[in-house]
């Protein structure tokens, strides 16, 4: 079982499982967020900086994709990936035009797509979690903040009881307060040096500027000695 949640590990034990922590899912509640106070101020000057550039936003069901808007996303995604393989992880979806999943578009004063957020409905139901997060490279800074504060003004008022940012993997051995043994700052180094690949740290460091709620993922399996075969997997 990938990404299993702690409320499930008893059921699973008595399955014969055993968990193993994995990381955290970073989910932020759209009806108690808010870019008041000293501590998220720099998540409110991207919004406010990228607001006086005269970027606007919008949803978009991904079914209901124009020819001229799918292009420019297509065209959005090459660009971000720059020839490099795809590496989404459990919570990603290949294809951006699932029907019930929504696209949330920023686009710049003359119309052309800057970035977006795809985002599919929660299983849980009544949030949304983050699928993939685009934008071009000669956007301005700030512009994905832009995106995330913009989808949780459109959540609310949609009524919708959380969005999930993304999973964060092996943040045990990436947030510093928790990196006490020599083991640890090893593994933590290792990882550090990968981040060009992986992109481990900034992914945790991107969602930790939204103080989201931290949500403990887990994998079980039926014997330690296959967690190598299942991390390769």
């Amino acid at each position: 079982v990938v990404g299993a949640s702690g409320e499930h590990l008893e059921l699973y034990r008595e399955l014969g499982l055993k968990p193993v922590p994995i990381g955290e899912e970073a989910v932020l509640r759209p009806q108690e967020f808010s870019l008041e106070g000293r501590a998220i101020r720099k998540v409110r000057q991207s919004v406010s900086r990228l607001g006086k550039a005269g970027y606007s936003f919008r949803i978009i069901p991904a079914d209901d994709v124009a020819p001229d808007v799918e292009s420019e996303l297509e065209e959005v995604s090459a660009s971000w990936l720059g020839g490099e393989t795809e590496r989404g992880f459990s919570m990603a979806i290949d294809d951006l035009h699932v029907p019930g999943t929504v696209l949330a578009v920023a686009e710049d004063p003359a119309g052309r797509v800057g970035g977006f957020l795809h985002l599919a409905p929660s299983p849980a139901g009544g949030g949304w979690s983050l699928s993939a997060m685009r934008r071009r490279p000669d956007a301005p800074n700030g512009l994905t903040e832009f995106l995330v504060v913009e989808t949780l003004a459109w959540a609310r008022e949609a009524g919708a009881c959380e969005l999930s940012l993304n999973f964060c993997a092996l943040t045990d051995f990436l947030v510093p307060e928790r990196v006490t043994t020599p083991v640890r700052r090893l593994v933590r180094r290792v990882l550090l040096l990968a981040d060009n690949v992986f992109q481990l740290e900034r992914l945790y460091s991107f969602n930790r500027k939204f103080f989201p709620e931290w949500r403990r993922r887990y994998i079980c399996v039926e014997r330690l000695t296959d967690l190598p075969a299942v991390g390769l997997a």
